[in-house]
């Protein structure tokens, strides 16, 4: 399996992006939700090994995947009804964690497209995008 930096025309090394592309691809298929067996997911798994290369479905799930980890530390939206009103004393702003998650949710996303992916819009990142 290939998650080495791969040197361009110009001899330069990959992107920070396209390395943590790589490195959600190789977490995607260790992952619980990647299906190890005979099938299209062992296919698509060999052809990473061999050639270092998914197709844009595979990269659409791992940028997905990136997202869905935002969504996971995103904390729920108050409740209009039972919600004082905000606090003054709280913290403001994302926590650390999303914060983090974001920025590698942006890094797996940018470095896919820099790859030759072709992601949905709503995987791609934006200047105002929240989460995918």
């Amino acid at each position: 399996m290939t998650t080495e930096p791969e040197l361009g025309a110009a001899g330069s090394a990959d992107s920070d992006d396209v390395r943590e592309a790589r490195l959600a691809i190789d977490a995607f298929f260790a992952g619980p939700s990647a299906d190890r067996g005979e099938g299209p997911a062992g296919a698509d798994l060999e052809r990473w090994r061999a050639t270092g290369r998914i197709d844009d479905r595979l990269a659409a799930q791992v940028a997905g995947a990136a997202w869905d980890a935002v969504q996971d530390a995103t904390p729920p939206a108050p409740d209009p009804s039972t919600d004082p009103g905000p606090d003054p004393t709280a913290e403001t702003g994302p926590s650390a964690e999303l914060a983090a998650r974001h920025r590698r949710a942006v890094a797996v996303a940018r470095g896919l497209a820099q790859l030759g992916y072709h992601l949905d819009e709503t995987l791609r990142p934006g200047p105002d995008m929240a989460a995918g």
